[in-house]
């Protein structure tokens, strides 16, 4: 909308205004009324006065060239009248109508320059209020950006890091934060070199990036962090803005958590195969063993009670029956027994392993602390199996500890999985032996059997489970079982049945 004082038609009318009170003024000096109150001189200073204010009004609302235009005017027509009624301009008398005239003009210019020096002024102001506006609209556009951006880092689930052209960190995602195990003011601002100083790999393929010698670079490496090792996939990219090259960008993918399932499903189709065979040969040597069994037990019952090869015979039995053990534990390797699934409640269950297990820890001076919640959800399994192998990791953290330690039973509830760690204070596991660590008759003690863990493997298998192993050597070790959470679905020996599975 038009301000009214702008408005074209307001204009023409302020003239016209002007232009009629200059032409009454100017008509009164020619043509004077005759009044008995006022003398005509007197009439004619009065109308000589009048005149300022058609000039002052026309330089205010026109500037400069209203002001004098009219002012001129003015003097146009007051000249001849000056010399005709008023003893013209130059005389003694009359002095005072050249002094008007000046005064018209100059009148006219002085207001006309204030006035246009203060529209100017108001039009400066104007301008800059309008670039303000425009400048706090940037800036807030500006920020819903840095918002939004903020906002879709934080989503992604992978580490993002970017880098200015110089190499140095501008901005990291908490997922990357979260993955080197450092907070925002030590990585923002520092150079990416420094940052990633044991990881060469990955230093060389960003300065390549960023000089243009490779356009992106994509690569494995192993990130040490919250005390172990996440194996990780990165990804370098040029961030480019305007065609030209600022930065690269770069990405973390987290791929720990893949291989292990990876190696799971690797270990769980290796075992299976095993156990097939291993229980075939257990089967056809039980029989001749009992063979030998009752051969001996004959034995020993004709012999005399003191021959001195009646304790040869009971040794002989021992080792049978020892023998018969390892029997026993390979068929239940190769050939489970059917399980009995049903509801559990997992946080009686981990009471009741912890009872057992309590006499054990007292005679190894093994001190036991739990971080088991009441109110864990209740898993569909086969309660025995689950004790079975809660037992067996239990008991293989306390003789890692000959000489006592501290052993933690945590427990919690988390991305649809009862998951339970078990850790120890113990001698560790050296990378070598934690790829054979459940294969069966991999075993570090020599009075084991090198079964315990691959049952426990095949067991956590059978109820679509999972086991992950951290550890270092001489820091101990944790082993985490994680057990899909439901309350009313039913597993068939393998796994959940097709209506499950559809479900999903």
């Amino acid at each position: 909308m038009t301000d009214n004082l702008t408005h074209p038609w307001t204009k023409v009318i302020d003239a016209i205004l002007i232009a009629v009170a200059v032409v009454v003024i100017t008509y009164l000096h020619y043509y004077p009324p005759h009044y008995d109150f006022i003398s005509q001189d007197s009439f004619h200073i009065i109308l000589r006065r009048l005149y300022y204010i058609p000039i002052l009004y026309a330089a205010f609302r026109f500037g400069i060239k209203g002001g004098l235009l009219t002012s001129l005017t003015v003097t146009a027509l007051f000249i001849p009248h000056a010399f005709m009624s008023m003893g013209g301009l130059f005389e003694s008398t009359s002095l005072e109508n050249l002094f008007d005239i000046i005064l018209y003009n100059t009148i006219a210019l002085i207001t006309g320059a204030v006035v246009e020096a203060k529209r100017r002024q108001a039009q400066r102001y104007q301008e800059v209020l309008k670039l303000n506006r425009e400048i706090e609209d940037r800036e807030t556009a500006i920020r819903h950006m840095q918002t939004y951006t903020e906002s879709i880092l934080n989503s992604v689930g992978g580490g993002v890091i970017s880098c200015d052209r110089r190499g140095i960190i501008v901005t990291v995602n908490p997922a990357a934060r979260k993955m080197l195990n450092l907070d925002e003011e030590s990585l923002v601002a520092f150079p990416l070199a420094k940052v990633f100083s044991g990881y060469i790999d990955l230093t060389h393929a960003a300065e390549q990036v960023l000089a243009g010698e490779r356009e992106r670079a994509t690569l494995e490496t192993d990130l040490k962090a919250y005390g172990r090792t996440l194996s990780v996939a990165v990804r370098i990219a040029p961030h480019r803005s305007r065609g030209q090259t600022v930065g690269i960008v770069i990405t973390l993918e987290d791929l720990t958590e893949v291989k292990d399932l990876t190696e799971q499903l690797l270990r769980a189709d290796k075992l299976s195969g095993l156990g097939e065979l291993v229980a075939g040969v257990a089967h056809e040597v039980r029989n001749p063993l009992g063979v030998i069994k009752a051969s001996v037990q004959m034995l020993e019952q004709e012999m005399d009670q003191g021959c001195a090869d009646v304790e040869l015979t009971r040794v002989m039995i021992q080792e049978i029956d020892r023998l018969d053990s390892v029997v026993n534990a390979l068929l239940d390797f190769g050939r489970p027994s059917e399980s009995q699934f049903g509801p559990v409640d997992a946080s009686r269950m981990l009471d009741e392993v912890l009872l057992l297990t309590k006499q054990f820890a007292l005679q190894k001076d093994v001190a036991i602390e739990t971080d088991v919640p009441e109110d864990l959800p209740s898993v569909w399994a086969d309660e025995d199996r689950l004790k079975q192998v809660f037992v067996n990791l239990i008991s293989n953290a306390m003789q890692a500890m000959p000489n006592g330690g501290d052993l933690v039973i945590a427990a919690e509830a988390r991305d649809g999985y009862l998951r339970v760690s078990v850790t120890d204070s113990g001698v560790g596991i050296t990378p070598e032996e934690k790829e054979r660590l459940f294969d069966p008759f991999h075993t570090t003690r020599a009075e084991g059997s090198g079964l315990g863990l691959a049952i426990v493997h095949r067991i956590i298998d059978a109820h679509d489970g999972f086991i992950i192993v951290d550890s270092e050597p001489g820091k101990g070790s944790t082993f985490t079982v994680g057990l899909p959470v439901s309350s009313s679905r039913e597993f068939t020996r393998k796994g959940p049945v097709a209506e499950e599975i559809a479900d999903a």
